[in-house]
């Protein structure tokens, strides 16, 4: 079989500008809220305690930009398959090496079992209902055959 690639939707960017979104709010509070406490903790203390300020700024501002690269950087779902392997964003096993494939049930995501008995999830959910079937098909088939 030739290689097939399957890419996610429409629907994992989305998420991921939300996600991207909520987290600029998180800085924007985390900024405002420092600024009160600065402010309280100058009045407080007869001091100019602004550097509290900026140490909250900078360091929830280091966390907010990790978090999004690591949104960015992590990539999204994607599935080849081949004639002997499956490969995904988080693995790449070939088909001897799997025992079985557990579809999803009740909202869970599909996974395969390696001969080892480490589970592997698939991360179907973000394909279209065509692909979705593709892939389980080609799964079902691949495994039952070499076992």
């Amino acid at each position: 079989m030739k290689e097939k690639k399957y890419y996610s939707q429409l629907a994992y960017f989305i998420k991921a500008i939300l996600i991207i979104i909520v987290i600029g709010v998180f800085f924007y509070i985390a900024t405002e809220l420092s600024d009160k406490i600065a402010e309280v903790l100058s009045i407080k203390f007869r001091k100019n305690l602004v550097f509290i300020e900026y140490l909250v700024n900078i360091s929830v501002g280091i966390i907010s930009f990790l978090l999004i690269l690591i949104i960015l950087l992590r990539g999204k779902p994607q599935i080849t398959l081949t004639g002997t392997t499956i490969r995904t964003n988080r693995f790449k096993k070939k088909f001897d090496e799997l025992k079985s494939y557990h579809p999803s049930k009740g909202g869970s995501e599909p996974y395969v079992i390696s001969k080892e008995g480490k589970q592997y999830d698939l991360e179907l959910s973000w394909f279209s209902k065509k692909d979705q079937k593709e892939i389980e098909a080609f799964l079902i088939d691949r495994i039952n055959t070499i076992q």
